[in-house]
């Protein structure tokens, strides 16, 4: 069977006796044209089952109402399932309600070195994009900020005409989990934190001292410890937080406190009562682990929407380039007044 050709504005314009630019501005509404002359061309375009070519139209116009969703390390196990997804489906389902579509794409450290950010966002045909998961160092992170692109980071404090961020207020939230922990009694606590090249990480570092700081508690630096917010890096750091008689710890994110509550439930250290625990993110898993966790909240499904509309702002030439949201403890079973 043959396949039937595409309907193009010029067959159109050929049905009705006018001219292409005729039927395209009839098409696209604009005012110079008649209502009766737009009618004849809807009615024509309806019977010739003419599809138009956004793509093409995009080209011509920007508008082709396709956005980017980045994320770094997306395969990677205990990062997108349980952190991400919540501001991912967000994010889309408020794409989805303005009329536009989201292409997700996939990217490491590795692969941002062969294929520039530009030449993704040409390829793709996108408009702008909202990036989750760069570290400081990244290849993307530099170029985003050379490029014409609207972009909008997760967690990374940029902005100028064409880049914003939403995050969290980090410091805050830290600030608020160790003082809950200081509230209870504790005065040696440990506090295990992600990756140096997230910038969240130094915000909660700042939050962890600014609240023993205020406490009258001073900073022993042998019970901060860098981990990389996985929950295997939670599990390996549990025996070292034991040897230097801690009786709380701080994790910066679910992940890692997830992974110190099951090693110290291999080792039969009892959560909370030898050892309290606070998390960082409030994923959906840490209200059914035993024992439920403490934990911060990030509002995750406010974060994909609001970067959704803050890159909006950014397409259109809106002022507005940034959004901070407030964190909020969550009390749950890890944690309890020191005995």
């Amino acid at each position: 069977m043959r396949k039937s050709k595409n309907v193009t504005i010029k067959d159109i314009a050929k049905a009705l006796g006018i001219s292409p630019s005729t039927v395209s501005r009839a098409l696209n509404n604009y005012s110079d044209i008649s209502p009766e002359t737009r009618d004849k061309v809807i009615e024509m375009a309806k019977k010739l089952n003419y599809v138009p070519n956004i793509f093409a139209k995009g080209l011509v116009t920007n508008k082709t109402k396709r956005v980017g969703l980045f994320i770094e390390d997306l395969e990677r196990e205990g990062i997108y399932g349980v952190f991400y997804y919540e501001i991912l489906t967000s994010f889309r389902k408020a794409a989805m309600d303005n009329g536009y579509e989201v292409v997700l794409l996939s990217t490491t450290s590795e692969e941002q070195k062969k294929v520039h950010f530009d030449t993704v966002m040409q390829e793709k045909q996108l408009e702008g994009a909202f990036v989750m998961g760069l570290k400081t160092d990244d290849e993307y992170l530099n170029e985003i900020q050379k490029s014409t692109y609207p972009v909008v980071l997760l967690d990374i404090p940029i902005k100028n005409s064409n880049i914003g961020y939403v995050t969290t207020n980090n410091l805050k939230g830290a600030q608020i989990a160790t003082e809950h922990l200081i509230h209870l009694g504790h005065r040696r606590i440990g506090f295990l934190n992600g990756h140096k090249k997230a910038y969240v990480s130094q915000e909660r570092l700042n939050g962890y001292i600014l609240a023993l700081s205020k406490n009258g508690i001073s900073i022993d630096n042998e019970l901060i410890v860098e981990g990389d917010f996985t929950e295997e890096s939670g599990y390996k750091t549990a025996d070292y937080f034991l040897e230097k008689g801690v009786t709380a710890i701080f994790a910066a994110s679910d992940m890692m406190a997830i992974g110190l509550i099951k090693r110290f439930k291999d080792l039969g250290v009892e959560v909370p009562a030898k050892v309290s625990i606070v998390g960082f993110d409030d994923i959906s898993i840490a209200r059914y682990i035993t024992p439920t966790l403490t934990t911060i909240r990030q509002n995750k499904s406010e974060m994909g929407k609001s970067a959704f509309y803050l890159l909006l702002n950014l397409i259109s030439k809106q002022p507005i380039n940034h959004i901070i949201l407030e964190p909020e403890l969550v009390k749950r079973e890890s944690t309890a007044r020191l005995r």
